[in-house]
């Protein structure tokens, strides 16, 4: 068992590996896979960046269906999934608007 008490150490290879990698649009054509696939994250920092890519990537990406409340100015201006500041409240007061961290203490990726 890989639980056991003091058995930390794995001897044989995992049993299945994949073969081929996984695409998001080998059977779903949709609207919405054709979106998420050209979408741009733009206004976040790198590891904001990299999440939301991921999350693309491998399906994990949710639409967000109504505009939810910034945590700063408290109005539904929130247009985008997995923000918690509007873009207006980011931009002034240069923050990310995935984590909220300054942006001296990591760089944002901004591309138009």
């Amino acid at each position: 068992m890989s639980s056991q008490k003091g058995n930390v150490n794995r001897i044989r290879p995992q049993k299945h590996q994949n073969s081929k990698a996984f695409k998001n649009d080998l059977y779903d054509n949709t609207n919405t896979t054709k979106f998420l696939n050209s979408l741009e994250i733009s206004d976040v920092c790198q590891r904001c960046k990299d999440i939301l890519e991921w999350k693309i990537k491998y399906k994990k990406y949710k639409l967000l269906k109504n505009p939810t409340s910034c945590t700063k100015c408290n109005n539904k201006t929130v247009n985008l999934s997995y923000r918690k500041i509007c873009s207006k409240c980011a931009t002034n007061l240069s923050v990310c608007p995935k984590c909220g961290l300054n942006v001296n203490a990591e760089p944002l990726i901004n591309i138009e």
